[in-house]
């Protein structure tokens, strides 16, 4: 027993920091490689570290290959000791809090790494250079034991209590492993600087490390990976079930136009003017619904199929947690939606409500760079005025994506309901680059942009059929707005619903 542990004491010439050293260096190429798979800049740091780590330690083997090819540089090699476990340490930090998604998890904490960071990289620059002029690496060594090493230590430490309390799924990979290396490499020291030396525990403590953070790296991938898997199935259920709603109104239609079109046929035979009079009336009120139901079916699934290249887009990007946020606002949505499919009207208020929901859905896709706002004049009584559903939510769209979208800031948009005797004044004012500027990127685009006025075009109609039998018309005015130097500021569109 006595002869293994006096043989493991001397790491370099039992082959263990040959094989620490190769396996750091294989480990640290491999997932720079799947960084460019996984676009995960929790590898790139991960090949980083490990690639330092690799360079501190490959040469204490007298009899490894890189070594010998590598003589020559040694002696400066060895004066940089201290930066390369400085920088390496700076490295873990960027690699700790991009693994366990701190900026998510904790962002107070996540911003004083960061600046820890910073400053540790700025002071490690200055030491080397000043140690250059001065032709002096004392100077960096003193920095590094006396001022770095100690702040990396007590941070390090009180990051694993951070990392610990947060939600991270993957979070007892970087503990155990930090931890681990913590404990076992200040044991390696302390045995060291008291005169026995057993420098095995410091390179078990970093294969370990390294180890699970590996581990770690593969199960954060799993994860992603499932929770994409669950997604992409839910979409193309709800992508289904939508071409169900739209296929069961389209053959509701059907059904009642045949219905209606035989009664009246039926009493026509029959010649009965009044009853036929009557009928047709309430033939051209059904019809009329239905033509609105068959409208809205196709309203529906042209917002729909938006929503759902948003929740793609934030899954392919590895963004989960705005995918999740965005999918619960998005599923509460659709339940209103279809809620709504069923029926000819709502309140103003129900469709503001509603319209409320669907901003704060489109924000999530502009990164919360959306500032919107309702001014409701307070002798309006919301709850019993009636509009058609979902009436507002392509013009706020057009909005979004025609004029705000375009603008790298300042994206704001407003709501203004007004009355009069005989109107319900729905106004939606931005302050994007305009129709014109619009048109002008529009047509620079693929062709296939010209269908992004079908929802516009549906609503327009579908208000009209609203208003059919109606003492006043509907109207729709849009108004392109300019500033005191005639430039385009935006545009505003006022929607006039007749109230009789």
């Amino acid at each position: 027993m006595t002869k293994i542990l006096d043989d493991l004491a001397h790491p370099t010439d039992n082959g263990i920091v040959v094989f620490v050293s190769g396996f750091l260096f294989i480990l640290s190429i491999y997932h720079f490689f799947l960084y460019f798979q996984h676009k995960d800049k929790s590898y790139l740091y991960y090949s980083l570290y490990a690639f330092l780590v690799f360079i501190y330690t490959y040469h204490r083997a007298p009899h490894f290959i890189l070594t010998k090819y590598s003589e020559r540089f040694l002696p400066y090699l060895k004066l940089l000791y201290d930066p390369i476990k400085w920088l390496y340490s700076i490295i873990y930090l960027y690699f700790a809090i991009s693994f366990i998604e701190l900026k998510h998890y904790n962002f107070k904490w996540y911003k004083i790494v960061k600046k820890f960071a910073y400053f540790a990289l700025s002071g490690l620059i200055l030491f080397t250079v000043i140690s250059i002029l001065y032709k002096n690496f004392k100077i960096v060594e003193i920095a590094y034991n006396f001022v770095f090493l100690p702040s990396i230590l007590i941070l390090s430490v009180y990051l694993l209590y951070v990392f610990w309390k947060t939600d991270s799924p993957v979070k007892k990979y970087l503990v155990i492993g930090s931890g681990t290396f913590l404990v076992l490499s200040g044991f390696s020291h302390f045995l060291t600087y008291t005169g026995h030396p057993f420098r095995v525990i410091f390179y078990f403590a970093i294969t370990f490390e390294i180890i699970l953070f590996a581990l770690g790296l593969g199960k954060k991938q799993k994860l992603i990976l499932e929770e994409k898997n669950k997604w992409q199935s839910m979409i193309i259920d709800q992508h289904e079930q939508n071409l169900k709603m739209k296929d069961l109104l389209a053959r509701k239609l059907d059904k009642e136009v045949a219905k209606k079109t035989q009664t009246i046929i039926e009493l026509l035979k029959e010649n009965e003017a009044e009853k036929r009079k009557k009928m047709a009336l309430e033939y051209s009120k059904q019809i009329l619904k239905l033509r609105m139901q068959a409208l809205q079916s196709q309203m529906n699934p042209h917002f729909l199929f938006n929503s759902l290249n948003s929740i793609k887009h934030f899954i392919i990007h590895n963004n989960q947690k705005d995918a999740i946020a965005y999918l619960t606002k998005f599923a509460k949505f659709i339940r209103k939606v279809l809620d709504f499919s069923y029926v000819g009207e709502v309140s103003l208020k129900e469709e503001l409500d509603m319209m409320r929901l669907y901003l704060e859905i489109e924000n999530y896709r502009f990164n919360q760079e959306l500032s919107y706002s309702f001014s409701i004049d307070e002798t309006v009584d919301l709850s019993s005025i009636k509009v058609p559903p979902m009436i507002l939510q392509a013009f706020i769209e057009n909005s979004i994506w025609h004029g705000l979208a375009m603008k790298n800031n300042d994206k704001k948009i407003n709501i203004a309901v007004k009355k009069n005797k005989n109107y319900i004044f729905v106004t939606i004012t931005d302050n994007g680059i305009g129709r014109t500027k619009a048109q002008e990127i529009k047509l620079s685009k693929s062709a296939i942009l010209n269908k992004e006025s079908l929802g516009i075009k549906i609503t327009e109609e579908r208000l009209k059929a609203y208003t059919q039998n109606r003492k006043f018309k509907s109207e729709i005015l849009i108004t392109d707005l300019t500033n005191k130097q005639n430039q385009a500021s935006g545009t505003q569109v006022t929607i006039k619903i007749p109230l009789k």
